[in-house]
Parts: C-alpha cells; sequence; structure tokens
C-alpha cells in the first residue's frame, strides 16, 4: 500500500483551521445562533479524506480476492471476484475525487492505475500510471505497476525500458517485476510467436545477471566483515 507523502500526511494531523465566514458545504453557512462551527477543510484535506476512502475500498477487494482464491467451485470464485471489482470501482471513484481536489496527487493517481489493472481495464490503468509519474518521474512503485500493465497488453519492450530503468534505482521494485514476468513466463508457456519467445528467453537472461548482482553483492559484503 503506498503511503501519502509527508504533506497530505501532515495535513491530516494538523491542528483545526480557523473557521471560515460565510455560508459553504463544509461551514453550515447563515445564521449559527451562537454556535460554533465546524472548521473549513482545505483541497488537500478532502483529497487525503477521499485518498484514504479509496485506499479502504482497496483493502477490502483484496479480501474478496483472497476468498475468491480459497473458494471450492467456480461458481463461488466469480461471486467473490465481482465483490472484489466493484469495490475497485468505488475505490477509483474515490481517488478521482482525491484527484479533483489536488491534481498533483500522484499517490492517488497510482491507486487508481492499481484499481484499474485489478480491473482488467489496463489502457486506463497506464493512463492512470503516466499521469501519477508525469507529476513524479521517480515514482519506482507507479513504475513497477505500469510495467505490469504494459505485460498485460503485450508490449513488451516496454516491460523491459521499465525492468532496466528499475534495476539501475530500485532493487526492490524491480524483483517485483521480475516476478510478474516470471508468473507471465507460467501461463505463456504455449505461445510460440516470436515476439513472445524473444521476451522469454530476455526474462531469463535478466534473472540470471540480477541473480549474479546479487552474489556478487553478497561476496563484497563480506568481504568487509
Amino acid at each position: 500500500m503506498i503511503k501519502l507523502s509527508m504533506t497530505l500526511a501532515a495535513l491530516m494531523l494538523a491542528a483545526p483551521l480557523a473557521f471560515g465566514s460565510g455560508s459553504g458545504p463544509m461551514s453550515g453557512g447563515g445564521d449559527t445562533g451562537g454556535m460554533t462551527q465546524a472548521p473549513r477543510m482545505t483541497p488537500q484535506q478532502m483529497a487525503a479524506n477521499s485518498y484514504n476512502a479509496g485506499l479502504n475500498h482497496k483493502k477490502r477487494a483484496q479480501e474478496y480476492e483472497d476468498k475468491a482464491a480459497a473458494a471450492k467451485d467456480d461458481k463461488d470464485r466469480a461471486k467473490q471476484l465481482a465483490k472484489a471489482k466493484d469495490q475497485y470501482q468505488d475505490a477509483i471513484e474515490d481517488y478521482r475525487k482525491a484527484i479533483g481536489y489536488d491534481v498533483r496527487a500522484y499517490q492517488a493517481m497510482n491507486e487508481m492505475g492499481y484499481a484499474y489493472r485489478k480491473s482488467g481495464d489496463y489502457d486506463m490503468a497506464v493512463k492512470a500510471y503516466n499521469s501519477a509519474l508525469a507529476v513524479k518521474p521517480d515514482f519506482a512503485p507507479a513504475i513497477e505497476y505500469r510495467a505490469e500493465a504494459y505485460l498485460a497488453l503485450s508490449m513488451f519492450q516496454q516491460v523491459k525500458d521499465s525492468y532496466v530503468a528499475l534495476f539501475g534505482k530500485d532493487q526492490d521494485q524491480a524483483a517485483a517485476l521480475m516476478r510478474a514476468m516470471e508468473a507471465w513466463l507460467q501461463t505463456h508457456q504455449a505461445d510460440t510467436t516470436a515476439d513472445a519467445k524473444a521476451f522469454s528467453e530476455w526474462i531469463m537472461e535478466r534473472k540470471a545477471v540480477a541473480m549474479n548482482t546479487q552474489s556478487l553483492s553478497t561476496n563484497n559484503v563480506h568481504a568487509w566483515n
């Protein structure tokens, strides 16, 4: 789960803001008869609220996915997956609200991409990840998630470029993408097209490089002990 930025997190913990004046959805408006008005929320606070609501839907969706994985028959599995998809759609709406309040909420854009990808809408997922990376180009989780969407779309060159970029800057995210590519290998063994075969060979080559790099790193650490 992607954490809120320091800015959004701080806003959620900030002291109450000064009371607003006039009417509005957050102030109550009109004559309060001496009653204390509720503090007006900033757009960033409303964005944080919507973002967190989306994360709650994501959590419930993942719980339904776990139930689907443990289902004993296809009917129950399909039922649980349908519930998960509904939760992801609700999450998308919350993330959209968050972005409406804060157009630079790259975390919400990234999570929207995740929800679209898990719902099977890979094109929209890529667009959401691109939006997040337009705000924060070095956001490694979005690079990795987008690469998984590329993988589902058989956009192999984009997957390769993403992996190489991650391998040089974030080993954990590179490893996550490698696991996704290995899973792809398992489900596409029967794909004998030239592009799929070449990509499969590339995955095995990169896996060997990663293992050798990890081994060298371990040996270098031991040399200093």
